[in-house]
């Protein structure tokens, strides 16, 4: 499929802060009402004995950098194989994606059901389901990047990332083979019961909207329905599924979530669409395939996804640093990292017709010299993002 640039989509919707309350039947959202769209970022665990990566073969290299905006010098591990090494060479990271059957239950005999395994006719359309979307959408299938005239290759979304993001390496003699896939396996859903909302510490809660693509009348992807459960009990479940299913660490290991997204505490903190973590040398993430693109802003099927699947790549335990930046995209304070997806969240989605039929829609990714103030930019182009819209760098150290 010719992938000739982005096409831009842009979500037309007011923010409002959504409120939780303890009730035995779903809240009611009035029309029109999206939640703000929050990509979680968790601290390093305390409790890691070693280096995580450091016990594990996925391929990653390290890099040194001076920044010029501060004279100092940063260093990070990116997954995969250094660009600037000659020939470059294709790596293939091991992940597994595991979708969750999320059981938000309100009673004995009353449950919403959220299941990225289950028919949504009236948001994917007919026989689809957000797995095998999924598994036929531009982060796993090929498509064709031209940026403005530069053709910079055919492969998966992330993959295209990377060779933009690094591209006078990847343009240069012995570089054109440098491809950073993701070779996923998809192994069988798990079920998860969520605590109803009027219990003493809530773990979830369903969200009620008039406006909505969906069909589904039953309990299981109920048109209208979005799921909301606490982080703080989703990701000891995460590592928990870990252990049960006998993942390690040499597996990247990837949790989908269908038209659920996660609130911080305290609990009305919503809405979390995804976010990537480690356990010791384990890494894994979370996301949401947003099936009905009204409830959040610019938010829809794999967004989420791209946003964390390129976040891993770049930074797969959080701690690449960077000199201070912020006050764009989803950073409303400064930020000193090296992730990928925060300064373009919220921002125009990035749309692509695939074989099937369907349009996926993915964010655009920030380019490595945003960060660290490089000029001009190692991106294609000269860019300082993977559509363009950075035409410059991050600018003055965040205060």
């Amino acid at each position: 499929m010719k992938f000739t640039g982005f096409t831009v989509v842009v979500c037309a919707f007011m923010l409002t802060q959504a409120v939780f309350a303890q009730t035995d039947q779903p809240i009611s959202i009035p029309a029109g009402t999206t939640f703000p769209q929050i990509h979680y970022h968790p601290a390093p665990d305390p409790n890691s004995v070693e280096p995580p990566l450091s016990g594990s073969s996925i391929p990653s290299w390290n890099y040194s950098v001076v920044s010029p905006i501060d004279k100092k010098t940063y260093t990070g591990t990116i997954i995969g194989t250094n660009p600037a090494n000659k020939p470059g060479g294709v790596t293939v990271v091991p992940m597994v994606i595991v979708p969750v059957r999320l059981v938000f239950q309100y009673s004995s005999t009353s449950s919403f059901i959220f299941d990225p395994t289950v028919a949504d006719p009236g948001c994917l359309g007919t026989g689809n389901t957000g797995v095998s979307l999924l598994q036929a959408s531009p982060l796993f299938d090929y498509v064709t990047y031209s940026a403005k005239g530069v053709n910079v290759g055919t492969s998966q979304y992330i993959d295209l990332f990377q060779r933009a993001n690094f591209w006078n390496d990847v343009s240069a003699s012995g570089g054109a083979n440098y491809h950073t896939l993701l070779g996923a396996a998809l192994l069988p859903v798990q079920t998860v019961t969520v605590a109803s909302a009027n219990t003493g510490t809530p773990k979830g809660t369903v969200y009620s909207e008039s406006v909505f693509c969906g069909k589904n009348t039953g309990n299981v992807n109920q048109a209208g329905k979005l799921g909301v459960m606490n982080i703080s009990f989703w990701d000891p479940t995460a590592q928990s599924l870990i252990t049960k299913l006998g993942l390690n660490p040499n597996t990247f290991v990837f949790f989908l979530f269908y038209n659920t997204v996660m609130s911080t505490s305290p609990v009305n903190a919503c809405c979390t669409t995804g976010y990537h973590s480690f356990k010791g040398a384990q890494t894994y993430g979370v996301g949401d395939f947003q099936g009905d693109p009204n409830w959040l802003v610019a938010v829809s099927d794999t967004s989420a996804l791209s946003h964390e699947l390129g976040e891993w790549v770049n930074n797969p335990i959080g701690v690449n640093a960077t000199p201070a930046w912020g006050h764009i995209g989803q950073v409303s304070g400064c930020q000193a990292n090296y992730e990928v997806g925060d300064p373009l969240s919220g921002k125009p989605l990035l749309a692509v017709k695939m074989p099937n039929g369907f349009t996926y829609h993915v964010q655009e990714l920030a380019f490595f010299d945003w960060y660290y103030r490089i000029s001009p930019s190692k991106g294609v182009n000269a860019w300082y993002s993977v559509a363009g819209t950075f035409t410059a760098d991050a600018g003055a150290v965040c205060k």
